[in-house]
């Protein structure tokens, strides 16, 4: 008598009860009865699935307006396919809940997606998830037939009622509508010059751990979120660490501290893959560091450096319990967006700045180096000016440094089995142009021709170079390639003929020309010191007799 007489009043209510009211009992049952700890209700409206009510641990959220589907877990799931993938054993184990945040140690989850229907007609899907320490599953099909005629005998008809409802009220409240728009733009244009001063703020960071910081500071002060935290990652080695962010206290705290492997889940994959997008979950596990500290909604907004993820924002409820409307979501997007391009920017500096400093060190190593060989230099011309092998007004080696090095010369040409290039070279019109130019530019004449035959006889040829007499020069090679001393002693004319220096004491070419001989002699034993130049200096007589600027060769 006593249970028909529940089953009569239960009934009476089923038929009296709203919607969030009739939900709210159904979650208390399954909660009592069925051992479930996490509850979704999702409805087919106008064709497409809606989230109507969740219940997280022991907090029951319903939605008036219905939220999409993804908005419970902050990714799509194919809630039809995943109930005939397992329609067979009714329920499935995983590692995650499916809004969970963070896999705990020794925590499995079963959950069970049981369809719903009126008669024939689909009307929706319930996700059922029970906490579990193995992997046997106890959630039956059976057991949740209460479930399924308590739905098809009530659910459509309260969804129908409710919309009703909802349709009602807005014809009613025209004047609450307008109220509520203009509410709605006086929070945009309120949230839009907190955007603005906090940007302003931006510009007096330095570093991105003061930026992050002015962030999460302004975003609590200015933007009234509960808790919001910045975190960099580098998807590469898959690391994510910690900048600035709130406690459960709310206060602001330096979380550079925490540092791990970002988590693998489908949220995460969801925000990756979807660039300049808000990712919301609604009544989910709130978390500081890996610590469940409440349940409320959590938001993500990925920033990018072009292609590549350099961290994100996240923000939820867990202090105030305020609810996440469009003017808050479009802010926190905004916000996001702006400490993401400052980091950016930050980030360019200080590459920039680290660019700047190893230049300088390396420029201070250079000019050190330079220093010492200018010493080192110094030190070989005032010995050699002591010793008297340098001209005195060029520092080029002279005639005495020739004979000093002749015999070395010799003794190596002689081991490697190796013929002797013997080049004498004549600055045509030298006195000449001494004369007309003064003593000052015949120096410096001598020095520039000098440096521009060093560089065509090059580093791979071995011998000695000197400035033997005003306006002569001798040069000694140790090659056997008759045709590569033939070009090397036609590209000096040619080069020095090129340069286009003026000298109008040259009666044929009004330029600075070269006269140059050149003799290949085999070296012996008996091969005479004083003779090897001579007839590169006959050969040189031979070559300004025809005219200058020319190459005589033995």
């Amino acid at each position: 008598m006593e249970s028909a007489e529940v089953q009569q009043r239960c009934t009476a209510e089923d038929v009296s009860s709203t919607l969030d009211k009739w939900c709210e009992d159904i979650f208390s049952r399954l909660v009592c009865e069925n051992g479930i700890n996490n509850i979704a209700l999702f409805v087919l409206v106008d064709d497409k699935l809606k989230l109507i009510a969740s219940q997280t641990q022991d907090v029951f959220n319903f939605y008036p307006a219905f939220k999409p589907c993804e908005e419970y877990s902050g990714y799509y799931i194919d809630w039809e396919s995943l109930a005939n993938k397992h329609k067979q054993h009714f329920s499935f184990i995983s590692e995650l809940a499916f809004n969970g945040g963070w896999q705990q140690d020794n925590q499995l989850w079963e959950h069970a997606v049981i369809p719903l229907y009126k008669r024939e007609h689909r009307l929706g899907y319930l996700l059922v998830e029970a906490e579990t320490s193995t992997r046997d599953r106890r959630l039956s099909e059976k057991g949740f037939d209460w479930v399924r005629e308590n739905v098809d005998t009530h659910l459509k008809c309260k969804i129908l009622a409710h919309r009703l409802n909802q349709q009602n009220v807005k014809s009613r409240k025209s004047e609450l509508d307008l109220a509520l728009h203009n509410h709605t733009l006086a929070s945009q244009l309120g949230y839009l010059k907190n955007l603005h001063e906090i940007s302003l703020r931006f510009t007096k960071a330095t570093t991105i751990n003061s930026l992050c910081r002015i962030a999460v500071e302004l975003g609590r002060d200015k933007l009234q979120i509960d808790r919001m935290g910045i975190f960099l990652c580098d998807v590469e080695t898959h690391k994510m660490w910690g900048t600035w962010g709130t406690d459960p206290d709310g206060q602001v705290v330096d979380r550079s501290e925490f540092c791990q492997e970002m988590p693998n889940t489908l949220f995460m994959e969801e925000a990756f893959t979807k660039k300049n997008e808000l990712i919301v979950k609604e009544n989910v596990p709130l978390y500081f560091g890996k610590e469940q500290v409440g349940i409320g909604w959590n938001i993500m907004m990925a920033m990018w450096d072009g292609d590549e993820c350099i961290g994100w924002l996240a923000a939820d409820n867990l202090l105030y319990r305020t609810p996440l409307d469009e003017p808050k979501k479009e802010a926190i997007k905004l916000l996001a967006a702006s400490v993401c391009q400052k980091i950016v920017k930050l980030r360019h500096t200080e590459a920039s700045d680290a660019r700047y400093s190893q230049l300088v060190t390396i420029n201070s190593e250079r000019e050190s180096e330079l220093k010492a060989l200018k010493h080192k230099l110094f030190t070989k011309k005032r010995n050699e000016r002591w010793m008297g092998i340098t001209d005195q007004d060029t520092g080029l080696p002279n005639a005495l440094a020739m004979q000093m090095a002749l015999p070395g010369l010799l003794k190596q040409a002689r081991k490697e089995k190796q013929r002797i290039a013997a080049l004498s070279i004549d600055i045509d019109c030298f006195a000449g142009y001494r004369k007309f130019y003064g003593d000052v530019a015949a120096t410096n004449l001598v020095k520039k021709l000098a440096d521009v035959m060093e560089r065509q006889v090059g580093s791979h040829l071995s011998g000695m170079f000197a400035y033997s007499s005003p306006g002569t020069f001798s040069l000694l090679l140790l090659h056997d390639d008759d045709l590569m001393l033939r070009e090397v002693a036609e590209s000096m004319v040619h080069g020095v003929y090129h340069l286009n220096i003026p000298n109008k004491p040259s009666a044929n070419y009004q330029r600075v020309t070269l006269s140059l001989g050149m003799t290949l002699s085999s070296v012996s034993v008996f091969t005479r010191k004083l003779k090897i130049m001579k007839r590169a200096e006959k050969l040189k007589t031979t070559a300004i007799k025809l005219g200058q600027n020319r190459v005589c060769l033995d």
